[in-house]
């Protein structure tokens, strides 16, 4: 982060370094920031680029909208989360057909629930509980992170048995994909990292079935389990936005404390999450 600020210069010249820099403002929690970042420039869709300007501008939003829901600001928070669902033309590229967003649908959820329209706050929540499969690395997925927010999303609209069986089938799928060989496409037109080929798909795979496990754990209430599966995934993958944001909603770990300005705000979101806790 210190070197890319230290050359702006050069940032500024390059759509690739600025979407990395907007992330790894995200990633230290300052949304504002990688918003000032996101909304000053025109992208251009780039080889093996696809998706990362249009995921920063989504996490930035969910980060911000958080925010505002932990100091009670909930007006605030849903143009956040509607913000998130939306792909402004100065980004270079919308979102897939197929792409889930069951996350923020969720959140726009609760803030609809906090500012008192139920009727609304439900018609997200079934959104959110509808949409199961994922386009995901050019592939459709039946179960990914956002099968936990579709849950998640249950429980909220007082589903809870389907969403408790939804939970074990998403850390069953896990488990399974955890052991599976790994396999690249080599007729996919992008991959998620800056240096094509040049990564342990291995790795990569185990680390993304060990987070799905961890989602899984935290809705079936085995917080303990939850976050260490979680701080397991930043060890492998310091970069990893969605544990770091995971965990910073738990507000257990320090690392992910410092995500956050207080431990308050961490709590009031793990509120909203309906996050279980056996600790």
């Amino acid at each position: 982060l210190k070197e890319l600020e230290k050359k702006s210069d050069l940032v500024s010249e390059r759509d690739d370094l600025a979407v990395e820099l907007a992330t790894l403002y995200n990633q230290t929690h300052q949304p504002l920031k990688a918003q000032a970042i996101l909304s000053s420039r025109h992208f251009q869709p780039w080889e093996g680029g696809e998706g990362l300007t249009l995921g920063q501008h989504v996490r930035t939003h969910l980060l911000l909208g958080q925010d505002a829901m932990a100091r009670g600001d909930f007006a605030q928070a849903r143009e956040e989360f509607e913000a998130a669902l939306t792909s402004p033309q100065n980004l270079g590229e919308a979102k897939h057909l197929l792409a889930n967003q069951s996350d923020v649908h969720f959140w726009l959820g609760c803030a609809l629930e906090a500012l008192g329209d139920k009727t609304a706050a439900r018609e997200q929540w079934t959104i959110a509980s509808r949409t199961l499969g994922d386009f995901q690395q050019m592939s459709v997925r039946t179960y990914s992170e956002m099968t936990s927010y579709a849950a998640r999303s249950l429980e909220k609209l007082g589903r809870k048995s389907e969403a408790a069986k939804l939970f074990r089938s998403l850390l069953t799928y896990a488990k399974s994909y955890e052991k599976e060989e790994a396999k690249i496409d080599y007729f996919a037109t992008s991959l998620p990292t800056m240096l094509l080929f040049n990564d342990d798909l291995q790795a990569r795979q185990v680390t993304a079935a060990r987070f799905m496990q961890a989602l899984a754990e935290a809705g079936l209430g085995r917080t303990s389990q939850a976050r260490a599966l979680a701080q397991d995934v930043l060890k492998r993958d310091p970069a990893h936005a969605a544990a770091a944001d995971f965990l910073s909603e738990l507000g257990e770990t320090s690392s992910a404390k410092t995500l956050r300005s207080s431990k308050s705000k961490s709590k009031s979101i793990s509120s909203q999450l309906s996050l279980g806790s056996d600790t």
